[in-house]
């Protein structure tokens, strides 16, 4: 008997679409397809240079449809799935006009007539992607995989099936070979058949620290590489210099884009005492306005929450804050819709380190203050965590800004900023946000094969070691 995975959506809370989980067999077909498509996909840069920009060209033509399919699916407000979309587009470009480049042969001298490093891609890499950013998670390890020559196999979240779906259909109206790139059906027991395939050379998961966990250790058994980006707690440090307008709007933009329910987004808000009355009135100020309801609507800034289970796990989360003693300011109730998955965009001050939802990632529209006397208390503060994914300093001194981004434990620092993903630059954390990059030109040697070669013209007889 065949399994289904229903999809819901999580606004009207009715059922969108019911898909039946691919088979053993059928999963090792897509596999063996995706193996023989490498063959000859990893040939000619040139050639997938102009895939690329094809592929971007598509996913700007279907824009519209890709956006409205994404906010149906995991309830993303339409302004924010249009803006995937487009990024999707952009980085696609972006690989497109340097992978040659980031691909091209290093020389360097050694005792030998010419030596040389070359990059080859490494063959068929698994993708386990999660729901949250179900086209720009996908696209930010596709992207720079498969311009270095490598086909992929994504298996996007239950949640946003037909999200993978659409992006294989772009891909095959650019005319891009079968099987370089698909989207397969299934669920989290599809997962081992996926990765211990003979024809699969590396794994890239998002997700949580628990699953994660379990996909490395299934991968290091099969001796194959992974990379993990397994999410975070983002510290947000107002500095006593730092510009409060700029911080509080950027405190609502980092805390609550996606319904909060991102890997890189602003959870724990850590203000030096001097300025925490002037920049809390503002951030309060500018998160009531925020307007919370239809997703499709032009009008909202929040959407629902992904399903009931998110609904609930962050309902806790603040009801048990506030039991171990944190004040409640804004929020802290679901809203009543009669249906759909909605939270109050919420505040809560006098969070102390120790509190559970200072060290829980905290994923949904729950802004935890934390309070400090100095900068250097808000570093020891902020790299007290199991998390080290992105980090934001707001400061009008960027020489104290570099101090102090040189002494945060994360992956990604932003100063005057919030934390966001870049196609230039490379993207992953420490500690338990994973290992491994994402994007630039260190996404791609993460699956690549780094030769290299030397030439002589005699035998060197002098080489006592290995």
């Amino acid at each position: 008997m065949s399994l289904e995975i229903e999809t819901i959506n999580p606004y009207t809370e009715e059922v969108i679409c019911k898909y039946t989980v691919v088979t053993t067999q059928e999963l090792d077909s897509k596999i063996k397809k995706a193996h023989k498509a490498f063959g000859e996909w990893r040939k000619n840069i040139n050639s997938r240079t102009d895939y690329f920009h094809k592929f971007a060209q598509q996913l700007r033509k279907y824009k519209e449809n890709l956006a409205m399919t994404a906010t149906n699916e995991m309830g993303k407000v339409i302004k924010e799935s249009r803006s995937e979309v487009e990024k999707c587009a952009w980085a696609i470009e972006y690989f497109a006009d340097n992978g040659a480049s980031f691909m091209q042969d290093e020389i360097t001298n050694t005792d030998a007539r010419k030596t040389y490093i070359k990059f080859n891609p490494i063959g068929v890499i698994a993708s386990i992607m999660p729901w949250n950013f179900p086209y720009w998670q996908a696209i930010r390890f596709a992207a720079p995989s498969l311009i270095a020559g490598n086909a992929t196999v994504l298996k996007p979240a239950s949640a946003t099936i037909q999200c993978g779906i659409e992006l294989e259909n772009a891909a095959n109206r650019t005319g891009l070979p079968d099987g370089v790139f698909q989207s397969i059906v299934g669920n989290s027991g599809i997962v081992n058949d996926l990765i211990k395939s003979q024809y699969i050379s590396a794994v890239t998961f998002t997700g949580s620290v628990k699953v994660g966990s379990l996909i490395a250790s299934q991968a290091t058994s099969q001796i194959k590489k992974c990379v993990l980006e397994l999410g975070g707690s983002d510290p947000f440090i107002v500095c006593k210099d730092a510009d409060i307008e700029k911080a509080a709007n950027g405190a609502v933009k980092g805390r609550f884009i996606n319904c909060g329910q991102s890997c890189i987004a602003s959870k724990r808000i850590i203000i030096v005492d001097d300025i925490k009355d002037e920049f809390l009135e503002k951030f309060v100020s500018n998160t009531e306005k925020l307007k919370v309801g239809n997703p499709t609507s032009e009008e909202s800034d929040l959407g629902p929450m992904v399903n009931v289970s998110a609904l609930e796990k962050i309902d806790s989360q603040v009801k048990g804050a506030l039991k171990e003693g944190a004040e409640l300011v804004v929020g802290g109730e679901r809203i009543d819709k009669n249906k759909g998955y909605f939270y109050q965009p919420t505040i809560i001050k006098n969070v102390t380190p120790n509190m559970h939802i200072a060290q829980e990632e905290v994923f949904g529209p729950v802004a935890p203050i934390m309070t400090v006397k100095d900068e250097k208390e808000a570093i020891k503060i902020a790299n007290d965590s199991e998390y080290g994914l992105g980090a934001s300093i707001w400061t009008k001194d960027l020489d104290t800004a570099e101090k102090l981004a040189e002494n945060i434990e994360t992956g990604i620092v932003s100063v005057n900023n919030v934390v966001a993903s870049d196609p230039r630059v490379p993207f992953g954390g420490v500690k338990k946000s994973g290992f491994g990059r994402e994007l630039s030109r260190f996404g791609m040697l993460e699956f690549v094969n780094i030769k290299s070669v030397r030439l002589y013209d005699q035998l060197y007889t002098q080489h006592h070691v290995e």
